[in-house]
């Protein structure tokens, strides 16, 4: 018996079989384009008067026949359009994502061209928050990182002007930092965040985008060794944004994470003064132990830095 799935595997398959028939840069004689568009409009009816009889199966056999034999059709984008629906209904939802790709791709003045738009940007989203996953043996996981970044991108991609495009590349951020691994995970998260800032500057989600490229760095720095090469890269993003976005509720977060930043730069100066003290290194320790002071407020840290300076400097 044809099922759904079945209709949307064969959909998928033969979009990579050759056909002279499906091809449109192939020359074609009148007599053979009249006579496809005479099987054409026929399957087309036939899929029509399935779907009224309630035979979704059927109609969606020969709505996908129409496209993938028939692309040159009058119809062709309308039956792409109504099989991509179908499968939506039935719950084939990343299968109908590839269908209503085709109608965005191949058919951009379809009357269904915006809807369509819309359907993918809804289904891409709902797999990136995992509200759609897979299905193995009963065992359900969300749809592979790749899978859901592309699908994202695709949003993108195909209105790159529309407001669905920079959200699109949010979530693929969002997607890389929360579902990634390891410093790949972490690079990926990162570069789409940039992407997001560079490609889309005025985009509402930038300077969330511009914050978590410093947060990322910040989070990598602490969870390793205090690396200072992404402590300084963390303070060069939170610097940008104040300085892209200055009036954005993330420039109060940033300037926060500024001032810890500094508040650690000031620790880490006093503890190397200390190490060269305890080496007898005398030279080396005054030089941190100055340098701690005179970035330093009044306080213990400042007064005990203060302390060694006059004490070193008497020896």
């Amino acid at each position: 018996m044809f099922s759904i799935k079945h209709a949307a595997v064969l959909f998928s398959a033969s979009l990579f079989l050759p056909s002279c028939s499906s091809n449109p840069n192939s020359p074609q004689l009148a007599s053979t384009t009249r006579a496809g568009e005479s099987s054409a409009q026929g399957y087309y009816d036939n899929a029509k008067a399935s779907q009224a009889a309630g035979k979704i199966g059927r109609a969606a056999r020969d709505f996908r026949t129409v496209y993938v034999r028939y692309p040159l059709s009058p119809n062709a984008g309308d039956a792409a359009y109504r099989y991509a629906k179908i499968l939506e209904s039935q719950g084939e939802l990343l299968e109908s994502f590839d269908a209503y790709n085709a109608v965005v791709t191949k058919y951009p003045a379809s009357p269904h061209y915006a809807e369509a738009i819309k359907r993918q940007e809804t289904i891409a989203h709902q797999v990136a928050q995992g509200h759609i996953t897979n299905s193995f043996i009963g065992i359900k996981s969300r749809i592979e990182i790749k899978r859901t970044t592309a699908m994202l991108a695709s949003v993108r991609d195909n209105a790159p002007r529309a407001a669905s495009a920079d959200k699109a590349q949010f979530a693929i951020g969002q997607v890389h930092e929360s579902r990634g691994s390891g410093a790949t995970g972490t690079a990926r998260a990162i570069a789409a965040y940039r992407q997001l800032t560079r490609d889309y500057p005025d985009s509402q989600y930038a300077p969330e985008a511009q914050y978590r490229i410093g947060a990322i760095l910040l989070a990598e720095a602490k969870d390793g060794n205090q690396d200072s090469a992404n402590l300084d890269r963390a303070k060069q993003a939170f610097d940008d944004l104040l300085l892209r976005y200055p009036n954005s509720k993330q420039a109060k977060l940033a300037k926060s994470q500024i001032g810890k930043l500094a508040s650690g730069d000031i620790q880490r100066s006093f503890d190397v003064a200390e190490f060269y003290r305890k080496k007898g290194q005398t030279s080396s320790a005054l030089f941190y132990y100055k340098e701690a002071a005179s970035k330093s407020g009044p306080g213990p840290l400042r007064s005990q830095a203060q302390s060694w300076i006059n004490k070193l400097s008497a020896q």
